[in-house]
């Protein structure tokens, strides 16, 4: 089958009738009638409240492609999904959602659909699977990969429309997530909505084929051009395209040429473009135009008809606003609600009889107990299947749950991490394992945009259940592409949760709590941990997220340290004990959400503080803290200044020796707690 085909005008049949006269009753294409006037006239208002200041920020109008938002939707099911983009307006409308809840969100107020939170570029109705537009270029495509994987492990028989505009096309993201789809042979549908400009820049001078379709070929799936102002056209794409993904025959790109005739955003002056060009687009290609006498030829309506929906719609629309208007404004004492799952920290569990595991074992172990009590528990990652992951962490998992369930995935951490997201937006428990911290570099845009911002943005309509995990520090020769520590990068987000055991029972513990967490976890594994053992509990068990661990008691001195920093701290705590000084050494656990009390407690009994940790130490987890001590009740009790262990201001170096000068060491830490407790400083 040749990659792309083209379709041109409306075919038909023996009976002369379009495809959508034969597929879709008559109340079903005034319906799409309807929709279409709905679009054009919401997005007119919404332009009119705009200039009048009811509206603020910028907003993305699709005056001119409400066919393609329309076309595609007809042949979904409620059932069915979409992840739609910054320009997704008429995608919310054609997927069923209520305009006044829409002009809510656009005026700010708490009615919104995303109560206010997030704004045109955000606008969401989940209730009508509407899973969100995206104001990042290309961050629906893992997303709607995502939900369409969820379809395919649920067995549910929907399908996933993702779509996005031309300019996306030269993402990463884009080629990440249809090599994904096409791999898994996934119930997903891309439709680029190409009305020629990503912002003012023409396709043409953009991409370097003549179609964005063509791209299709290199992931061996059909590849589709259709006027997309020509509902019928855009409609007997979809079909077909809903039918190979209902069948399992996997993923279609549908390309729907089009035009948008308002410029990219309403700062836009249209100076890429002629008045003449957008003149022809409205007056000969009017997508509303070419359906209604498409409609009233096939005797499916006639001009009072048009007449009757156009004002219902009116008064749908001057409705719509007035709702708007009228609605309450968030309250300001509520503005942090909704970035993380109401919920207390979670208690432990009872612990069994216990035995010696390592922390890799131990890492195995949570993830193995955790499958085997939720189904929709699966593994993500780079090699983790028969090879067993970078550092043997997976094992034999794959084995025993086969690779439904142990997913390796491409060398593709943008989109590996997107689809994460996506398949936990749609009910499922993935683990996504990154080969390297330093990896996660590559797929910051799904981490910090989209896994930690869903929630709030669609305002709680959501949760992302996701665990990310994380093989981090240096000590293994790997240099500075290979070794870093980047908790503090994650830490700074709101909407994530960010983790670093220290031992071999925490990771159990805390990894199984953060599987069953209803928001996004990031858990750190420093490497040289790995192979290091302890007493483990047999069975499953909880170590609460947030909830700092008192590892030594002590008088004099008050080490904060985390990950394997905290064994070190211990360590030149026993030697600080024989020359007198009584340390006391907090293993911090969590980095978000810190468990500060602990901390505060800490300092006003033994009045000095010392931060140890592998991250650089300028804008690192030592900065965070001291920082809250100084705002706490504890800065009065502090004897001395507060002392930061942290990283080097370097990349970690390759040779030995270097390497192990870039990070604190026991005999640093010894004389540091000795300076600080003796005033040497």
């Amino acid at each position: 089958m040749s990659a792309t085909a083209k379709k041109g005008a409306a075919k038909k049949d023996g009976a002369n009738q379009p495809f959508i006269y034969r597929h879709y009753d008559q109340e079903k294409l005034r319906d799409a009638l309807r929709k279409m006037y709905l679009i054009r006239q919401f997005e007119e208002g919404a332009e009119e409240s705009y200039m009048r200041g009811l509206i603020h920020g910028t907003m993305h109008l699709s005056i001119g492609q409400e066919a393609s938002a329309v076309g595609i939707c007809l042949g979904l099911s409620d059932e069915d999904q979409i992840t739609s983009t910054h320009r997704g307006h008429g995608h919310c409308i054609a997927k069923g959602a209520d305009v006044s809840r829409m002009f809510a969100e656009f005026f700010g107020k708490t009615t919104g659909y995303c109560r206010g939170r997030g704004g045109s570029m955000h606008i969401a109705d989940v209730s009508t699977g509407n899973l969100g537009a995206n104001g990042i270029v290309g961050g629906g495509l893992p997303i709607a990969v995502g939900a369409a994987l969820t379809a395919k492990k649920m067995k549910t028989g929907n399908v996933v429309v993702c779509f996005f505009g031309d300019g996306a096309n030269n993402e990463g993201a884009f080629h990440e997530a249809l090599n994904m789809a096409a791999i898994w042979k996934l119930p997903v549908i891309f439709v680029c909505e190409n009305n020629g400009y990503g912002m003012s820049t023409s396709v043409a001078r953009a991409t370097a084929v003549p179609n964005i379709a063509d791209r299709a070929s290199a992931y061996a799936m059909p590849g589709v051009i259709v006027d997309g102002n020509v509902v019928s056209n855009v409609a007997e794409a979809m079909h077909e395209a809903t039918e190979r993904a209902r069948n399992g025959e996997g993923p279609t790109l549908i390309e729907c040429k089009t035009y948008r005739y308002r410029g990219h955003s309403k700062s836009d002056r249209n100076r890429y473009r002629t008045k003449e060009e957008i003149e022809e687009w409205m007056t000969e290609r009017d997508p509303i135009e070419a359906y209604e006498a498409e409609l009233v030829e096939f005797g499916v309506i006639d001009q009072n008809g048009i007449e009757e929906i156009r004002e219902s719609v009116r008064k749908e629309i001057e409705a719509g606003i007035e709702f708007a208007k009228e609605s309450p404004m968030p309250e300001v004492a509520n503005l942090e609600k909704y970035v993380y799952t109401e919920q207390g920290l979670m208690d432990a569990q009872v612990e069994t009889a216990t035995r010696e595991l390592s922390y890799a074992q131990a890492i195995q172990e949570a993830m193995a107990i955790a499958m085997e009590r939720d189904e929709r528990v699966f593994l993500m990652g780079e090699d983790i299947g028969v090879y067993g992951g970078a550092f043997q962490v997976t094992g034999d998992l794959v084995e025993r749950f086969g690779t439904d369930r142990v997913m390796d995935t491409p060398i593709s951490e943008l989109g590996g991490a997107g689809v994460a997201v996506g398949a936990a937006v749609t009910g499922m428990r993935p683990i996504f394992e990154f080969q390297f911290s330093d990896f996660a570099t590559l797929a910051m845009e799904q981490i910090v945009n989209q896994a930690a911002k869903m929630r709030y943005m669609l305002g709680g309509a959501v949760s992302v259940p996701v665990v990310m995990r994380f093989p981090a520090g240096s000590g293994t020769g790997a240099a500075a592409q290979h070794s870093q520590s980047l908790e503090a990068w994650l830490g700074h987000v709101p909407g994530l949760k960010v983790i670093q055991p220290a031992t071999p029972h925490d990771v159990k513990g805390m990894l199984l709590a953060a599987i069953e967490d209803p928001d996004p976890v990031m858990i750190y594994e420093h490497k040289l941990l790995y192979k290091m053992k302890g007493e483990v509990p047999e069975g499953y068990y909880t170590v609460p997220i947030g909830k700092a661990e008192v590892r030594r008691e002590g008088a004099d001195l008050t080490i904060v340290a985390t990950s394997i920093m905290v064994h070190k701290s211990l360590d030149a705590a026993k030697q600080l004990a024989e020359e007198g000084i009584d340390v006391e050494v907090i293993d911090l656990r969590t980095i978000r959400p810190m468990d500060r009390q602990t901390i505060i407690d800490s300092v006003c009994k033994t009045s000095r503080l010392m931060c140890v940790y592998e991250g650089v130490k300028t804008l690192g987890v030592g900065a965070e803290i001291s920082a809250m001590i100084a705002e706490s009740e504890a800065f009065d009790y502090l004897d001395a200044p507060v002392v930061r262990l942290g990283g080097a201001e370097t990349p970690i170096p390759y040779n030995p020796e270097l390497e192990k000068a870039t990070v604190p060491q026991v005999d640093g830490i010894v004389k540091a707690a000795r300076d600080l407790v003796t005033g040497a400083r």
